[in-house]
Order: structure tokens, then C-alpha cells, then sequence
């Protein structure tokens, strides 16, 4: 059976939470990737030995971006931009059906990605977008609009758990939209396993995310508040295109652009308290492997800012702004957090993912 994986590069999370998925299905299926940009690389780094045809194709522009009116410019620009790309992207992927023979096709975060001819699945959290304050009022028009594109998929397959009041995306992933469509809660996906290794870095930081013009401030700011700290910190940047390692043995500080593999799981299992983004796949990882941690929302990213809020007020992952933020006091608040313990793990939802699919798919994918 052939697979086309689709994946959004809005963010390296959508590549990271389907690697686990793609490892499992290539055990017995053939696999196509379609992604761009750094999650390509990615999954290109993650994949390597694996016989695996690897597409690029464009990416929609990173909506919120901007700041002021320009917030209000792009953000217009960029939906309209957002709509012809998701059209080149449907005639593209049905191109490619006929071409490659493909049996099934699962998105993670690309809408265009579908088609009539075979089952197509949507693997997504933000089934309702939450807008800016001042653009309230558009919210149920930004719902339809989301409801009229997830619908061309024969099911969403929801990275959350089903309880309304004990799950991770709060509103985002239990709402009216997910009611009136066919979908499946999964459960958690991350790409990180739990081992038994000493946790012997004090402190792990985090910094990728995909809105360049606030990374360079936040990382300068996050280094000089950790000098603030005693013991061991690591940074990892999430520059892919980057090799460079360094070490500030005075202040106990080392700094990784990027790591993958071996190294990248190693690094998550020995910290103690992660402070990174809080992008929603890394809070997945922060509850696969039972991490305490301190999150802040991306400049202008509502999805990011509404996570923190409302992960904060459920004393899970204690928020900050990184522009104004007393690091002691924050490492106190995470380690006094209510760390909830979800029983359910990575594992168990690519069970679930495989038993959905099969359910309503004519070939099933593991035999």
C-alpha cells in the first residue's frame, strides 16, 4: 500500500508529532512525504536510511506575522494567499494519486492535501482557530470557513484526549465544528520515547518556532535571565541549517542549533525543567515523557497565547512573557505545577490511529 504523508512547515511540531506515525506505517507500507523548508530537512535528517520519496512543495505564509497595522495587512494578504495555495496543492496531490498510484493520503496541517478518489485523513488540534481580540467578531466566520475545509476529509484524527474538561487544546479541539464532523480523538503523538537516564541537566531550553523576526530577542533574553540560575543549562535552537556546537563553561551554559536522533531524545529525558514555546506539539512531548515546564506563547501567535493561558490556569505549565518575567520565580512555579499523568501515550494512539483508518479504509495499512 502506498502512503502520502502531507506536512505542514508552519512550525517544525507538525513534522516532529507524525514521525512516530510514518515510522510505524513504513513497516509494511510504501511512504511518500510532501512537505517544505525546515520540516522537510527534518524529516529528510530523521528518515535518511529509509526508502522514502520526499516532495517539496510550498507552504501558506505564516499567518500572524507583523506587528501594528502590518499585523492587520498581512493577515488579509496572507489568507488570500493561503487559498491559492490550498487549490495549487488539491490539483498537485490528485496529480500525484494518479501518477504514483497512491492508496491513502494523511495531512497533518495541509488542507489542500485530499481528494475524492481515496480516503483522505486530517491530522489537527485547531479545529476551531481562536481569533485576536479585536477580531472577534469575525470568529464564527473564521469557523465556517474551517468547517468548509475540514469536511473534505473523510475524518479528522484529533492529537487530544476526549474529556472536555481534563485535555490539552481546550476550545480549540472540543467545540461545535468537531461535533457536526466525522472525527477521532487520538490521544497524544510525540516523537520522543521515555528512557531511564539520570537527569543531570538542570535546565532545558527549547527556543525553535517559526516566527524569525522575535527569535534572535527571545533567545539573547532567555541566556542572560538562565546565568540568573545554578546548574546545568542547554539550549537548542532548532536551526537545521546550522552544525555549530559552543560552551559557556563560566556560566554552565551549552547551546545546540539543532539535534535529531539519539541526541534530541537524550537531551529531553535528562532535563529536570524545559522551558520553551508553548507550540502545541511540544507540550504533547512534555506530557509523553512527564516533564515539568515553563511555556511562553510566540509573539502574535493566538493559538500559542491562548495554550499558555489556558495551561496556566489549569497549574499545569506556568506562563510567562518573555519580555518582562522573573526567571527564579517561574522555575519555583513549575516546580510546584500540578504535572497531570495521562495514562494514555504516543503508543496507544498510533493504535488508534491504525484501527480508524482500517474502520473505513478497503486496504487496511498493517495486515
Amino acid at each position: 500500500m502506498k502512503i502520502l504523508f502531507s506536512i505542514s512547515s508552519l512550525g517544525l511540531g507538525h513534522a516532529l508529532r507524525t514521525l512516530p506515525i510514518i515510522k510505524e506505517f513504513m513497516l509494511k507500507n510504501e511512504i511518500m512525504i510532501l512537505s517544505h523548508g525546515k520540516a522537510l530537512s527534518i524529516l529528510k535528517d530523521e528518515l535518511k536510511n529509509n526508502k522514502i520519496e520526499f516532495i517539496d512543495f510550498e507552504d501558506y505564509p505564516p499567518l500572524e506575522r507583523g506587528n501594528g497595522l502590518k499585523f492587520y495587512y498581512f493577515l488579509i494578504k496572507d489568507i488570500f494567499e493561503t487559498k491559492k495555495i490550498v487549490k495549487k496543492e488539491n490539483k498537485f496531490v490528485n496529480k500525484l494519486i494518479k501518477e504514483k498510484n497512491i492508496n491513502l493520503i494523511i495531512s497533518d496541517g495541509r488542507y489542500g492535501s485530499y481528494s475524492k478518489k481515496i480516503k483522505s485523513f486530517i491530522i489537527s488540534h485547531q479545529i476551531k482557530i481562536i481569533m485576536p481580540k479585536s477580531l472577534k467578531i469575525f470568529q464564527m466566520i473564521s469557523d465556517l470557513v474551517n468547517y468548509s475545509c475540514l469536511k473534505e476529509f473523510n475524518m479528522i484524527l484529533i492529537p487530544d484526549f476526549e474529556d472536555s474538561k481534563n485535555n490539552l487544546a481546550g476550545k480549540m479541539s472540543h467545540n461545535w465544528i468537531v461535533n457536526n464532523l466525522p472525527h477521532k480523538y487520538i490521544g497524544i503523538l510525540s516523537s520522543y520515547t521515555k528512557t531511564k537516564t539520570k537527569e543531570d541537566i538542570d535546565y532545558y531550553f527549547i527556543t525553535s518556532g517559526y516566527i524569525p523576526n522575535t527569535k534572535k530577542d527571545f533567545i539573547e533574553e532567555l541566556i542572560k535571565k538562565s546565568k540568573l540560575l545554578n546548574g546545568k543549562k542547554v539550549f537548542v535552537l532548532g536551526e537545521t541549517f546550522s552544525k555549530s556546537h559552543s560552551e559557556n563553561k563560566e556560566d554552565n551554559i551549552e547551546i545546540y542549533p539543532y539535534v535529531s536522533g539519539k541526541l534530541r531524545n537524550d537531551l529531553m529525558n535528562r532535563s529536570k525543567v524545559v522551558i520553551s514555546r508553548s507550540g502545541y506539539t511540544t507540550i504533547m512531548d512534555l506530557i509523553e515523557l512527564g516533564k515539568r515546564a515553563i511555556i511562553t506563547p510566540t509573539q502574535n501567535q493566538v493559538e500559542q497565547e491562548y495554550l499558555a493561558d489556558y495551561l496556566d490556569k489549569k497549574n499545569l505549565f506556568p506562563s510567562f512573557n518573555f519580555k518582562n518575567f522573573n526567571m527564579i520565580n517561574m522555575v519555583e512555579k513549575a516546580k510546584n505545577s500540578n504535572l497531570l499523568k495521562f495514562k494514555e501515550k504516543t503508543k496507544d494512539s498510533i493504535k488508534k490511529i491504525i484501527n480508524t483508518i482500517n474502520s473505513i479504509n478497503n486496504k487496511k495499512i498493517l495486515q
